[in-house]
């Protein structure tokens, strides 16, 4: 599981394994962790509008980014996620 990758990122896995997990670059983090952010939306059976409404609350991800080629913010990007995701269903 993609998502398993996150957490080992934090201070206790660096100092507990000599800084030994996950060397990865931050476009793949932000891609994991923007595919998490959709797949609960939708887990939580929030309605897309009121997704929408939940990102734009948050600092940061509104920023222009380039990251994400196809989307110039995180919240858009998730957003694109949630609706492909969404599809499958």
């Amino acid at each position: 599981m993609r998502g398993k990758k996150i957490p080992c990122r934090n201070r206790f896995f660096k100092d507990e394994y000599g800084g030994r997990l996950n060397k990865w670059d931050e476009a793949e983090r932000a891609q994991v962790m923007a595919e998490l952010d959709a797949a609960y939306l939708l887990l939580y059976g929030i309605p897309r509008d009121d997704a929408e409404y939940i990102l734009s609350t948050f600092k940061g991800i509104h920023d222009p980014t380039p990251i994400f080629p196809n989307s110039p913010t995180k919240a858009e990007h998730i957003l694109a996620l949630y609706d492909e995701f969404a599809a499958r269903q």
